[in-house]
C-alpha cells in the first residue's frame, strides 16, 4: 500500500468512527465541559431592562409562613400594575384553589393585568401512573392571563443548559417563558442553550417583600419585563446548571431570556456541518502533514488544534454559536494514529520481505554491476582499486586484472595532480556534493575524454570502500560547446539588430525635434522676407532668395515628414480613426493643393469626380496622405506641359477606384515591382533629376492597406504611369460626372 494510500484510508476511517460516535452521542460528555469552558471565558454583563422579584429568605422570614396568602400575590400585581410594568411572569403554582377571598383578589389582580401575566405550567413525571400529568392554574386564573411552559429540561448529565422555545402540554405546545416574553405569538419547535457567560449577578433582582411593601420607587418598573419566583433555598426551587452548579430557577429563567434580548442565544452547528467540517480539516491536515516526520506532525497537529480551540473561543464570543470541537479534536489525532500505526505494519513487513529477498538481491546485483552500461570501480580508502566491471574495462582500456592495484588517479587527465593523501579527501567532497563532477579521464592510450564521475562510499569490515560511478559523456560535451557557441553567436546577432534598430528608431524621433522646429522657423522667415511683410527687402535677387530658401525648407520639411511617418509604419504605431466622409470632397482637396505646382510647370490637371457625394468609411487623414503621395508623383514625374488626370469612380459590386495617370517618363518594366520600396526611386543614381526620398509609394500603400483597400502599377517607358487605388465602398450616391481642370 502507498503512503498516499494509507494516509487516506487512516483519515477516512478516523473520519468514520467519530461521525459514529458523534451521531451516537458518545462525544457529549467530553464537548458539554468544553462549551461550559467557553462561557467562563467569555462573559458578559445582564441586559438592564428585565427584572427579577425573587422570593428571597428576607421575605420568607417577613411573612412567616408558606404558601402565602394569594392577596399578597394580587398586592404585588396592582402595585406592578399601577407602576406600568411590562408583561409579568409569576413562577408560582397555582394549581390548587385556596381560601374564596384569596382567589377571588388574585383574580381580580389578573384582570386588572388584562393579559399581561404569564402563569407557570407544568409538565411532571409521575411515577404512580408511569405518565406525565400537566399541571396548569385554575381555570379561573388561566383565563386573566397567558400560560407557559416552566419546565427547563436538564441534559443527560442532569444539568439545566437547553431552553425549548416550546413544549408538549395536554396534545398542544405551550411557549416557552423566554420565547412567550419576547415573542408571544411563537410556535416554532427549537431550542437554543443558555448563555450562562452573562453575569447573573449583574440581573437586577428585588424582594419580593419590599415591592409589595412599597419601598421600591414605582418607575423602577415602567415598561420592564419582571420575573417573579423563589430564590430561598428553603422553597426547594434548585437547579443544577453549569460554572454555578446550581441556580434558582428563577434565574435560570431569566438567564434564558437574557440569553434572547442579547441575541446569544447559542446554537450548535447541525450534523452535516460537522461532518463536512471535520472532513475538511483532517483533509486540510493530510495535506499539510504530507512528507514530514512524525515529530513535526504531532507538533502540527497540536497547533491546527490550538488555533482552532481560539478560534471557537472568539467565534463564541462574536456570534451566538457553539461549535463542536472534541469531533475536529478526535478525528485529526485518530487519524495522525491510525496513520502512525499502519506504516508501522507496513515497515514490520516490508522488514520480514526485504530479509527474505536481500540474499537474491545481492546476487542479481552483483550480476548487474558486471554488465551495467556505466563503468563501475571500487576502490579502498587510499584510492587504490579494487575491482572494475566490464564497461569500465572498455571505457579505459584496461583489464580487470591490470586495473586491480592501481591508483584512482591513473584514470585522470593528469595523475599526478592530486597526491595519495588527498585522493581520498577529493572523493569524499565529491559524495557531499550530492551530484555528478564532470572531470576529464584518460583512456590506456593516453586519450582525454570527458566524464562525470559519481562517488559513494560504503564501510565493509570497519574500512571505507569508494563506489564510483563513471559515465562517458564526451560526445554530449563537445556537442553542448558547439551549440553555447552558436548560442552566443545568434544572441550577439540578436542584441546588435536590436540595437541597431533602437538607434535608429531614437534617430528618428530625435530628428522629429531637431529637424522639423528649425525648419518650421527657416520656412516661416523665409515667408516673411518673401512677402516683404517688415517692408522693403532692398534688392530683387534677395526676394529670389528668400523664394529658393521657402521652397527648399518645404522639400526638406516634407522629406522629414515622409521618413517620420514611415518609422511610425514600420513600429506599428499608426491609429487608424475611421469616420464618414466625402470621398470627393477628400480628392478635390487634394488637387487643389497641388494645383499651384501643376501651374508652376505648365501642365494639365484633369479632376473626373461623381456629381454626388460619395460617402466612405474609414481614416480621412491617411486616405488624404496616400492621395497626395500619388499624386505628387505624378505631377513630380511629368515634365512641362504634360497632362495628369484623377478620377474617382463608383462602382457597384467592386468598391471605389481612383486612378491617377500621367504621360511622363515612365517606369522600366524590371523596376515596376520595387517601386514600393523603401527608399526607391525609378530615376536612380547620384545623377537623378527629381528630388525626393523615395517613400511616397512605400507610406500610399501602406495606407491604403490600412483601409481594407490595394494599389497597384502600370507603366510604360516612355509614355507614362497609371496608379489605381480600389476601396471597399461604404456608401453610394450615382449621379453626373463633374469635369473640371
Amino acid at each position: 500500500m502507498s503512503v498516499s494510500t494509507r494516509r487516506c484510508a487512516a483519515c477516512l476511517l478516523a473520519c468514520l468512527v467519530t461521525f459514529a460516535a458523534l451521531g451516537g452521542g458518545a462525544l457529549e460528555p467530553l464537548e458539554r465541559p468544553l462549551i461550559d469552558l467557553r462561557m467562563r471565558l467569555v462573559e458578559r454583563p445582564a441586559h438592564p431592562l428585565p427584572i427579577v422579584i425573587e422570593i428571597d429568605p428576607q421575605s420568607v422570614n417577613a411573612i412567616g409562613h408558606w404558601p402565602w396568602p394569594r392577596s399578597l400575590h394580587a398586592l404585588l400585581l396592582d402595585r406592578l400594575t399601577a407602576a406600568g410594568a411590562g408583561d409579568v411572569f409569576l413562577d408560582i403554582d397555582f394549581s390548587l384553589p385556596s381560601a374564596e377571598a384569596e382567589d377571588a383578589a388574585l383574580e381580580g389582580a389578573l384582570a386588572r393585568r388584562a393579559g399581561k401575566t404569564l402563569l407557570a405550567a407544568f409538565r411532571q413525571w409521575s411515577a404512580t401512573d408511569q405518565a406525565y400529568i400537566d399541571t396548569a392554574p385554575l381555570p379561573r386564573f388561566a383565563a386573566q392571563g397567558r400560560l407557559v411552559s416552566a419546565n427547563l429540561v436538564p441534559s443527560r448529565d442532569g444539568l439545566v443548559r437547553e431552553v425549548q422555545m416550546s413544549l408538549p402540554w395536554r396534545g398542544s405546545r405551550l411557549p416557552s417563558v423566554a420565547a412567550a416574553m419576547l415573542q408571544p405569538q411563537t410556535a416554532a419547535r427549537r431550542s437554543f442553550l443558555i448563555d450562562f457567560g452573562i453575569d447573573a449577578s449583574s440581573i437586577t433582582r428585588l424582594s419580593y417583600f419590599d415591592v409589595a411593601s412599597g419601598n421600591v420607587a414605582a418607575d423602577t418598573f415602567t415598561g420592564r419585563p419582571v420575573y417573579v419566583g423563589a430564590t430561598a433555598i428553603e422553597l426547594g426551587d434548585i437547579l443544577a446548571v453549569p460554572n454555578h452548579r446550581v441556580m434558582p430557577g428563577v434565574i435560570v429563567q431569566m438567564l434564558a431570556l437574557q440569553s434572547l434580548m442579547l441575541e446569544r442565544a447559542l446554537q450548535r452547528p447541525p450534523l452535516w456541518f460537522l461532518v463536512v467540517s471535520v472532513s475538511a480539516f483532517v483533509l486540510l491536515l493530510a495535506f499539510l502533514t504530507r512528507n514530514r516526520s512524525y515529530g513535526t506532525n504531532f507538533i502540527i497537529i497540536c497547533g491546527a488544534n490550538a488555533v482552532l480551540w481560539g478560534g471557537a473561543v472568539t467565534l463564541q464570543a462574536a456570534v451566538p454559536l457553539v461549535l463542536d470541537l472534541v469531533p475536529f479534536t478526535l478525528a485529526s489525532f485518530g487519524a495522525g494514529a491510525l496513520s502512525f500505526l499502519m506504516r508501522f505494519r507496513s515497515v514490520a513487513a516490508s522488514l520480514v520481505s526485504e530479509t527474505l529477498a536481500r540474499n537474491r538481491s545481492e546476487r542479481l546485483m552483483g550480476a548487474v554491476a558486471q554488465n551495467a552500461f556505466d563503468a563501475l570501480v571500487t576502490a579502498d580508502a587510499e584510492g587504490n582499486i579494487r575491482s572494475i566491471n566490464q564497461a569500465a574495462s572498455r571505457m579505459f582500456g584496461w583489464t580487470p586484472g591490470r586495473a586491480e592495484g592501481r591508483s584512482l588517479s591513473e584514470f585522470l587527465a593528469r595523475p599526478n595532480a592530486i597526491a595519495r593523501q588527498s585522493l581520498a579527501e577529493a572523493l569524499r567532497r565529491i559524495r557531499s556534493a550530492g551530484r555528478p563532477r564532470r572531470l576529464v579521464c584518460r583512456r590506456s592510450n593516453g586519450e582525454l575524454f570527458y566524464a562525470d564521475l559519481t562517488v559513494g562510499e560504503l564501510t565493509e569490515d570497519g574500512e571505507s570502500v569508494f563506489v564510483l560511478l563513471v559515465r562517458d559523456i564526451d560526445r554530449r560535451v563537445k556537442a553542448e560547446r558547439r551549440l553555447l557557441t552558436r548560442e552566443r553567436e545568434l544572441r550577439r546577432a540578436k542584441t546588435d539588430a536590436e540595437m541597431a534598430n533602437q538607434s535608429k528608431t531614437e534617430f528618428l524621433a530625435n530628428m522629429s525635434h531637431e529637424l522639423k522646429t528649425p525648419l518650421n522657423a527657416i520656412i516661416g522667415f523665409a515667408e516673411i522676407m518673401e512677402q516683404e511683410m517688415l517692408g522693403p527687402i532692398g534688392k530683387p535677387q534677395y526676394l529670389a532668395y528668400a523664394k529658393d530658401i521657402r521652397e527648399s525648407g518645404q522639400r526638406l520639411y516634407h522629406t522629414v515628414s515622409d521618413v517620420l511617418e514611415f518609422s511610425r509604419v514600420e513600429i506599428d504605431d499608426l491609429i487608424v480613426r475611421e469616420q464618414d466622409f466625402d470621398l470627393a470632397e477628400l480628392c478635390r482637396r487634394v488637387a487643389s493643393r497641388l494645383s499651384p505646382r501643376v501651374a508652376e510647370k505648365g501642365q494639365h490637371l484633369e479632376v473626373v469626380l461623381p456629381d454626388a457625394a460619395l460617402r466612405f468609411k474609414g481614416d480621412e487623414r491617411l486616405l488624404g496622405l496616400a492621395l497626395a503621395h500619388v499624386l505628387s508623383n505624378a505631377v513630380k514625374f511629368t515634365p512641362a506641359r504634360g497632362r495628369v488626370d484623377l478620377t474617382l469612380t463608383d462602382r457597384p459590386g467592386d468598391g471605389i477606384v481612383i486612378t491617377v495617370a500621367d504621360n511622363g517618363i515612365g517606369i522600366e518594366a524590371e523596376r515596376i515591382d520595387s517601386c514600393f520600396d523603401a527608399f526607391t526611386q525609378a530615376d536612380r543614381g547620384l545623377d537623378r533629376s527629381h528630388e525626393g526620398a523615395g517613400l511616397g509609394l512605400t507610406l500610399a500603400k501602406r495606407f491604403i492597406e490600412l483601409q481594407r483597400g490595394t494599389i497597384s502599377l502600370q507603366s510604360v517607358l516612355g509614355e507614362g504611369t497609371t496608379v489605381t487605388i480600389a476601396l471597399p465602398a461604404q456608401q453610394r450616391e450615382a449621379g453626373d460626372l463633374l469635369r473640371s481642370a
